[in-house]
């Protein structure tokens, strides 16, 4: 999958060693500032809003289907790469930044399809039917405001913050491009964890041979409920490897302080829900987690967006103050506009505060929206506030893992306290507030995660939020379609597509409005925030830990501690240069992007199964009925080898890779 120009593959063999070394002024991207690389075309448009679609269609089942959605960068870039390299053998040529417009229109798609499934789709639960119109235009104010919001942080989160903020699917979605460009070993390591991944998870998720997700629960002493486990598929182990054993113990901690430490003393204390009273001491536990734990969760992550806020206070007012001098028509906004660099070309201030406006106008006067002039007024401050939570999230634990519903749930709390108390006690206006805030906050992680792409690419960000923009209108014109459909098809809330997250909205909505909502436990997390706030300890990766179920910070942990323990062994056997080490992180990071394609991509297969009608749809499609007992002693196996294989491929020929490189330089 050889791709762009001579002058593309001339720069890529050194491009990733700058890379690793980045100097004050950033990393040093594949396609320089200073050089023309066709991007915006028409054929990379048309490629990206027919992917935008598919990735929408099957998000949209798969989220409602298992409360989970797949990043779509990753494969939108490799399925990219394979259209491109058809064109080619036809006469008809793809740059890299092609492929990158590609990826960032189709994972828009897939970004606003987790907001809509997780909000709008609650209306069901209250007795209200789908409405395409409304869903249309609340998906695309929202989508175009987490955009429009995004870009004053760009150049603090993605470029001032490159080195502490990994963005694990932009960097490896770059990773993929480049490999794909270059055509070297590269293409071997990302095929190899694609491979890898890929047939893991058909082996576990198309034919149940043996389980990813390992669990169990116990008691200590007086003190019953203790939970731990983890969803261990290659996708999750390959963000925590991507991110690195600190950030992955920032939120393991927050997953082990909410379930071997708060969920026991609930269970113990008697605050087990009624419906699983009887039930397995992990179902207990679940249950607890879902009904108290999650607002825990949701008010750290309340406090820890505000301070997150005021630590950017000065981007933003400089941000601001940039929109403020364009639009007055001082020569120095447009100015200095004209002279920054290709790569650090934003869409004008002017444009940001300006459509920022028109769509908080839109929200209070559109009719469809639904929630008049304080709802609206709710919605626009919680979403820049949630827009820069979600991308700072996701340049920590990535997009898989962005909390999204949490961060809805923290906006239905503060929108239904702030609309009871005028008087509103429609619990669908409070879920179309939350609606808009959430599908922003989606918007908002995807597209930083496309910066990501873009900025160690080389991408001019102005086309890239060009792109965005019209992925989110392609995108909000069908969610209302497709929503509909699949609520004909199956019924929203039925066994085929539960929609869980979509449920707990509606519940909380109604909650908050009869005074039934959890206010303690927000009150709880919110200290636990303002505590580590005084201690200096990052607050989102712990909030994060705390709202996500276990089992999905125990695989992100597992890929850090993995990441630990290729380092260390590495530096034991690297020279004075670091050139071993060096050539390890690349590998592994590689590697890692291949292990999140393949799954991202069996996800998208297995959903076709669904719903094409093909296969059992009880479980898996083609199951093997194997009993429970020797699927998880499978899934034990299977890990092991996931693991001992990403090893391998990580330090495989390691000291002769390294002293071929040194004798390069």
């Amino acid at each position: 999958m050889a791709h762009g120009s001579p002058e593309e593959h001339q720069q890529a063999s050194d491009s990733r060693t700058v890379r690793e070394r980045s100097s004050e002024e950033g990393p040093s991207p594949y396609v320089p500032a200073g050089k023309r690389v066709a991007e915006l075309t028409i054929k990379a448009v048309v490629i990206g809003l027919a992917l935008n679609v598919v990735m929408l269609t099957a998000n949209m089942y798969l989220g409602m289907r298992s409360g989970m959605t797949i990043s779509a960068s990753i494969p939108a870039a490799v399925i990219s790469m394979g259209l491109f390299y058809g064109l080619r053998r036809i006469g008809v040529g793809g740059t890299i930044l092609e492929n990158n417009i590609v990826q960032t229109m189709t994972s828009a798609g897939e970004a606003l399809a987790a907001g809509v499934i997780f909000t709008i789709a609650g209306v069901t639960f209250l007795d209200q039917p789908i409405d395409v119109v409304n869903t249309a235009v609340v998906a695309a104010l929202g989508g175009l405001l987490g955009i429009l919001f995004m870009i004053p942080m760009r150049r603090y989160l993605i470029v001032k913050r490159h080195e502490e903020l990994p963005y694990p699917e932009g960097t490896a979605c770059a990773d993929v491009l480049e490999a794909g460009s270059r055509g070297d070993e590269g293409v071997k390591l990302i095929s190899f964890g694609f491979l890898v991944s890929f047939v893991y998870m058909w082996l576990a998720n198309g034919m149940a041979a043996f389980r990813t997700t390992l669990e169990t629960a116990f008691t200590a002493g007086e003190t019953e409920g203790f939970a731990i486990g983890g969803d261990f598929t290659p996708a999750l182990v390959g963000v925590g490897y991507i991110i690195g054993p600190r950030i992955a113990g920032y939120v393991f901690g927050g997953g082990l302080i909410a379930w071997m430490m708060l969920i026991p003393l609930l269970i113990t204390g008697g605050f087990v829900p009624e419906s699983a009273a009887d039930a397995a001491l992990m179902a207990q536990a679940n249950a607890v987690w879902d009904a108290y734990i999650r607002y825990v969760g949701a008010g750290a992550m309340i406090v820890g967006g505000f301070y997150a806020i005021v630590s950017m206070r000065g981007t933003i007012v400089d941000a601001l103050g940039t929109a403020v001098a364009e639009i007055r028509g001082s020569g120095s906004g447009s100015a200095t506009t004209g002279e920054r660099k290709r790569t650090q070309r934003d869409l004008p201030m002017k444009i940001v505060v300006i459509g920022a406006v028109l769509i908080a106008l839109a929200l209070v006067a559109v009719p469809q929206v639904q929630v008049g002039l304080l709802g609206g007024f709710i919605a626009v401050i919680a979403a820049f506030l949630f827009v820069a939570v979600s991308a700072y999230l996701v340049g920590v634990v990535g997009s898989s893992s962005n909390p999204v519903s949490g961060m809805a749930v923290a906006t239905i709390l503060i929108a239904a306290l702030a609309l009871r108390s005028a008087g509103v006690t429609d619990p669908v206006v409070v879920l179309m507030t939350a609606s808009v805030v959430a599908i922003a906050a989606a918007v908002a992680g995807d597209t930083s995660q496309d910066l990501k792409t873009g900025y160690l690419l080389g991408a001019t960000p102005r086309k890239q939020q060009i792109a965005q923009v019209i992925g989110i209108a392609l995108s909000a014109l069908f969610a209302g379609w497709v929503l509909h459909f699949f609520h004909q098809a199956y019924g929203i809330g039925s066994d085929t597509i539960p929609a869980p997250q979509a449920g707990m909205m509606a519940l909380i909505s109604e909650g908050v409005l009869t005074g039934t909502a959890q206010w303690g436990m927000i009150l709880i997390g919110a200290v636990f925030a303002f505590v580590l706030i005084l201690m200096d300890v990052p607050v989102l990766p712990f909030a994060v830990g705390i709202y996500l179920p276990i089992t999905l910070a125990t695989p992100i942990f597992l890929g850090g501690l993995l990441r630990a323990g290729i380092d260390r062994y590495v530096a034991r056997r690297d020279d004075e240069d670091g050139t071993l080490a060096e050539h390890a992180t690349s590998r592994g990071r590689i590697v890692a992007a291949g292990l999140i394609t393949g799954e991202a991509i069996m996800g998208i297969v297995i959903g076709a199964f669904y719903i094409a009608g093909i296969g059992n749809a009880d479980g898996a499609p083609f199951p093997l009925g194997l009993d429970a007992g020797t699927q998880t002693i499978l899934g034990v196996v299977a890990l092991a080898a996931l693991v001992g294989l990403f090893a391998a491929s990580v330090l495989r020929n390691a000291p002769d890779t390294a002293a071929g490189n040194a004798t390069d330089r």
